[in-house]
């Protein structure tokens, strides 16, 4: 490219966990150039996520769903990017309407994945290796940039983030004392939530594991989700035999960070909270219906055990669906709760069961 880039825009509009995958690349490219003035543009949703990480200088949001909705809200949020004045954009989100923000902004340097519908608006594409970790794949966005950056061994040494203040710390320690819970208490967290329906295990299952850890191993549950995981969570209450803490839509994202630093163990489905019990360096252990780890969305770390089914219809799509395309959901359905359990004592400190 010649000279080094002063001012970088990242567009990544997608989901919670894309965002959390994206962190690496924001580390890297600060790492790569120090002095420049970094900046982001999500979606409302997930802008905590990054709006206390220090590396950042700035983080923008695109309401695509709200208040800039449609071509006027597109324009509007073009025009703003525009005054920035970013010589280079980088898109790790595969989206026709990300690139065109940021082809109507100006930017001199637009740097995208060959396969995003929109990559006609890219000055300079990168082809997106589907057999990679979404982190690697992101971080070859950064190719046309530092060609002589080694991306394997920046990849091996690379973490996700999600930022927290005392004061989310201070909420949590709080919270949990409000609940019973002290400092000896030995939490597991468990996400039984996920957008799509095809991702989310059984609620009899996760009831089944909350009764198991609770009874038989001392544990004390909490049940944690956005305001839209609420319903599958209340699902699972439903068949609980003991009561866990439902912190389900209670928390902020860098709450539930803090939430979860407390945490022994996080038990998940394939979502957005299992990247944010990565990031906080916590064991995982994960259940996966419609999706697999081929997809490259997998839990970035060497303490994670994914529970799933070796089933020829797996994966049915590249995130999952509203129902079960062929109609038996096998993929979740035949996953027991002794099977978790028992994946979950791998990470468990050494208790006398009761």
């Amino acid at each position: 490219m010649g000279t080094e880039p002063k001012r970088i825009l990242v567009i990544q509009t997608a989901f919670l966990g894309d965002v959390v995958l994206t962190t690496p690349l924001f580390q890297v490219l600060r790492d790569r150039f120090p002095t420049a003035y970094l900046a982001a543009l999500v979606i409302p949703g997930t802008r905590e996520v990054l709006s206390g990480l220090p590396i950042l200088n700035d983080v923008f949001v695109y309401d695509k769903k709200g208040r800039d909705r449609g071509l006027k809200g597109l324009r509007s949020v073009a025009r703003s990017l525009k005054a920035k004045r970013f010589d280079v954009c980088l898109l790790p989100h595969r989206s026709l309407r990300s690139a065109l923000v940021a082809f109507m902004a100006g930017i001199p340097q637009r740097i995208g994945f060959v396969q995003s519908p929109g990559s006609f608006f890219y000055t300079r594409r990168v082809w997106r290796d589907g057999s990679r970790h979404e982190v690697r794949r992101n971080l070859e966005l950064l190719k046309p940039l530092a060609p002589d950056l080694p991306l394997e061994a920046t990849a091996s040494t690379v973490r996700l983030w999600v930022a927290s203040t005392d004061e989310d710390r201070d909420w949590a320690n709080h919270c949990l004392a409000e609940h019973g819970l002290g400092t000896n208490d030995r939490m597991i967290a468990i996400a039984p939530g996920s957008v799509w329906a095809t991702k989310r295990w059984i609620p009899e299952g996760f009831a089944a594991v909350i009764d198991g850890l609770m009874s038989r191993y001392n544990r004390k549950i909490l049940l944690v989700g956005s305001r839209d995981d609420v319903p599958a969570v209340d699902k699972v209450t439903t068949h609980c035999r003991q009561k866990p803490v439902n912190l389900a839509g209670k928390t902020t994202l860098r709450q539930l960070a803090a939430v979860l630093k407390r945490c022994e163990l996080l038990i998940t489905n394939d979502n957005g909270a299992m990247h944010v019990g990565v990031a906080q360096d916590i064991p995982i252990v994960a259940v996966f219906g419609s999706t697999t780890l081929g997809l490259g969305y997998g839990p970035l770390t060497e303490r994670a055990v994914v529970v799933e089914r070796d089933l020829r219809c797996r994966p049915c799509g590249k995130h999952g669906h509203a129902a079960c395309p062929l109609d038996h959901f096998n993929c979740m359905k035949q996953i027991t709760a002794e099977e978790v359990i028992t994946a979950a004592t791998k990470y468990m400190e050494a208790v006398p069961p009761s």
